[in-house]
């Protein structure tokens, strides 16, 4: 059982591992790029990296600029993404919860988020009936740092898994005067929601956005998800968010008993 591993590796077809690297890396990129690009990031010489890239721009997997030569991901990458999405039975089981949610909370937005590979993903949002909306699409990545939903993910993990989430989104920044910068002051901050059950963020990733939230636990305990109410102070005061953090918890809790956790 030991060279299990190894006995599988001779069926490793390389030229297909490199274009799911190529997958990989168009999915953490942020913008388009380029055939250096891929080069220096798979170890790959001109031609190679230039093969493997047209072979996926063929097959509709990437779309290439011809003014810049760079290249994005198309629309058929998106639709894949989708279809990954739609297959999470957690989402199935939360959306109903979430809709009870909102409908006590209109102008409130309800949000469901996931941990993948040390990243927060907000998989789903359902929209406040305010006037005031902030873009949202499915399998937005959340800096964990300046969030509830990222807290929440964060606040069992390791400290050796924390240090990965600061790497994967590349350090503290400050996106409001209310972020957590300091490295002390967020472990102070997961310790807290580790012992109150639930995260808030107050201005921390938004200017006057303020958000609660909470864990979803499978039936072995472990928190594989998080859902939050968040809302501009114009539509709900801090204060209110303050007083109403109990229906956040409560949501998680259903949805929790739904995936088979019984822990109090």
């Amino acid at each position: 059982m030991a060279n299990r591993k190894d006995d599988n590796s001779k069926y490793n077809v390389k030229i297909v591992s490199r274009c799911l690297s190529i997958f990989d890396f168009a999915a953490q990129n942020d913008g388009p790029f380029s055939v250096q690009q891929i080069m220096t990031a798979l170890d790959l010489n001109t031609n190679m990296a230039y093969r493997l890239l047209t072979t996926m721009t063929t097959a509709g997997y990437l779309e290439k600029d011809e003014n810049t030569s760079l290249y994005t991901a198309s629309l058929k990458f998106v639709h894949l993404f989708n279809r990954a999405l739609s297959s999470l039975d957690i989402r199935k089981i939360a959306l109903p919860y979430m809709e009870m949610l909102s409908k006590h909370f209109p102008k409130a937005n309800i949000n469901l988020a996931l941990l993948f590979n040390y990243e927060v993903l907000q998989t789903d949002r359902i929209d406040s009936q305010s006037d005031l909306r902030t873009y949202f699409t499915p399998g937005k990545k959340i800096p964990f740092y300046a969030s509830g939903l990222g807290k929440v993910l964060a606040s069992e993990l390791y400290p050796e898994e924390i240090e990965k989430m600061i790497d994967k989104v590349g350090g503290f920044k400050d996106l409001t005067v209310h972020t957590i910068v300091d490295h002390s002051l967020l472990m102070a901050e997961l310790k807290k929601v580790r012992e109150q059950g639930y995260a808030i963020d107050r201005q921390e990733l938004i200017l006057h956005d303020n958000c609660n939230a909470a864990p979803i636990r499978n039936s072995a305990g472990k928190i594989i998800a998080a859902v939050s109410m968040s809302a501009f102070d114009n539509a709900i005061t801090s204060e209110e968010m303050d007083a109403n953090i109990h229906f956040v918890c409560d949501t998680a809790r259903q949805i929790s008993y739904f995936l088979g956790y019984t822990g109090v």
